[in-house]
């Protein structure tokens, strides 16, 4: 869950939402502990960008099932 930080009358805070205090089994006043975080977590999601060679490949394998997709766009 990514939460924002709101500057509000001076004060700096998280809203959560219905959900998220659900999830969390917390209520109107509870106490959260905040802790930094070093690294990030292990489920966050990595960016690899294809290759032009994994690129082509990937295009010659749909080709069968898209052709008339990819002449269509080709015009």
């Amino acid at each position: 869950m990514v939460m924002r930080v709101q500057h509000v009358e001076g004060e700096y805070r998280v809203v959560l939402t219905a959900e998220a205090l659900a999830a969390l089994n917390l209520r109107d006043g509870s106490a959260v502990e905040v802790l930094p975080v070093v690294e990030a977590p292990a489920t966050a999601p990595t960016i690899r960008y294809l290759t032009n060679e994994e690129a082509l490949n990937a295009y010659r394998e749909t080709l069968p099932q898209f052709r008339a997709a990819y002449e269509e766009l080709a015009k």
